[in-house]
């Protein structure tokens, strides 16, 4: 949000802020406290000083700088997080001690550690002193969150990618085409695309491509509950049929030629150039780079024999906002400075969406980035992840034996019978297990 309309909402608190944090006095249990001294709050950043996307994070956070000094006489200071070597030592020790209050992170191991001794507040504890915390983020971050424990536990999302099936809608209009919301739809496009020349579906399935199709098409079949799992947790069913329904489009004509031998980013090319109507992608594949067209996005289709969720995505939270327990259990002013920099005013706001939107990423609060969209596809985004029932992370980050996963299923998609395809990831991912289990004695 801009910093006048922040300014402007806090001028109603002007007074009791004024009086609380800058001298004066304020009641607090019935005591009198006079002229509260200013104190130093350090949030760590991914970024140092001397990296290139510096002013671009000195901009959205200069609001919270001013704010802070203007109303709570706190000075905010800023630490570059580190990742490895001794640098991360010495910054652990300083979230243990509360010496830096807060940092944005994604999940790296040093995290673990700090959880581990009990360095860093739970999401539980700060909604129970704060309940408004999350009202305002889509449901389908929420869903993301919640099916991470470590995340819904101790980590505020902040931003993260999603993915889906892309569709150019400017072709589909052209062509009086249904929008591809239904199994149906989708083979009536292929259908008619195909007599137009147009590839229907962009298929990189020589790497990754065949992954996120992968993913996309055991959710539909199966619901987020058999989504992520593999064959030998009793859910064969769903993957057969996904593999079956990728035969079903493919025997269509859905698909770019010779689709197994494409590689994702030649796919994705064709996408944007207008060579094809849709793929199966994540946000982060465009860097920004979306054609002109009306491009939308949903989750893939529920399959005539599927159980998704209506509005389920895949996605995942890149980036969160951990806390020390040592600055938070300081006093009321340091905790009543956590909760005003976790307002969404600042976090995930129109300022952050700016740093991140080349990356087609989402933030917890669209309402603040409103007048900041410069696609449409921003709408259909919203649309998703603000109405989804449910939202499940990716395989890849899951399953052990993705590569094997994925081989099992081009094996059983170009000639090995797929009960045969899929033992072997199943027996690929039992050993796996008993692996990571002896290596863990």
């Amino acid at each position: 949000m801009k910093k006048s309309v922040k300014l402007l909402s806090l001028l109603m608190v002007l007074i009791m802020a004024l009086s609380m944090f800058t001298g004066c006095v304020t009641v607090e249990n019935n005591d009198v406290t006079e002229n509260a001294d200013p104190f130093d709050m350090t949030i760590g950043i991914p970024v140092s000083t001397k990296d290139e996307s510096w002013p671009d994070w000195e901009f959205a956070l200069s609001t919270v700088v001013n704010d802070f000094k203007m109303f709570y006489n706190i000075n905010v200071k800023f630490t570059q997080v580190p990742t490895e070597g001794k640098a991360l030592k010495k910054f652990m020790k300083k979230v243990d001690s509360g010496k830096v209050a807060c940092f944005f992170s994604d999940r790296q191991a040093f995290i673990d550690e700090l959880i581990e001794e009990k360095n860093l507040l739970s999401l539980e504890t700060l909604q129970g002193t704060y309940d408004t915390l999350l009202e305002k983020a889509p449901d389908g971050i929420i869903a993301l969150a919640e099916n991470e424990m470590a995340i819904k536990t101790y980590m505020y999302p902040i931003y993260g990618t999603f993915q889906g099936l892309y569709y150019n809608r400017t072709m589909f209009k052209e062509y009086e085409l249904a929008n591809p919301t239904s199994w149906e739809s989708i083979l009536a496009a292929v259908t008619v695309l195909k007599e137009k020349g147009v590839t229907p579906i962009a298929a990189g399935f020589a790497d990754v491509g065949l992954e996120y199709m992968i993913d996309e098409l055991v959710l539909s079949e199966g619901g987020s509950a058999e989504h992520s799992y593999q064959p030998s947790f009793g859910v064969v069913s769903s993957w057969e049929r996904a593999i079956n329904d990728i035969k079903t489009l493919e025997a269509a004509g859905a698909f770019t030629a010779n689709c197994y031998n494409v590689n994702f980013e030649s796919a994705v090319q064709d996408f944007l150039d207008g060579k094809a109507a849709m793929i199966v992608a994540p946000s982060t594949a465009f860097g920004g780079e979306l054609p002109a067209d009306d491009v939308k996005v949903v989750g893939f289709p529920t399959t005539p024999t599927g159980k998704r969720e209506a509005g389920a995505f895949v996605g995942r939270l890149d980036h969160g906002f951990y806390i020390s327990t040592a600055y938070f259990n300081s006093g009321d002013r340091e905790r009543d400075s956590i909760f005003e920099l976790m307002n969404t005013d600042y976090l995930g706001g129109a300022d952050f969406y700016e740093i991140f939107k080349d990356e087609s990423t989402f933030c917890p609060n669209p309402e603040y980035y409103a007048d900041y969209k410069e696609t449409k596809m921003d709408d259909a985004l919203n649309a998703l992840v603000s109405k989804a029932e449910v939202a499940d992370w990716p395989m890849r980050d899951r399953i052990i034996t993705m590569d094997t996963t994925v081989d099992s299923f081009r094996k059983a998609l170009t000639g090995t019978p797929v009960e045969e395809a899929l033992q072997a990831a199943a027996d690929a991912e039992i050993a796996a297990i008993k692996a990571e289990e002896e290596n863990a004695k």
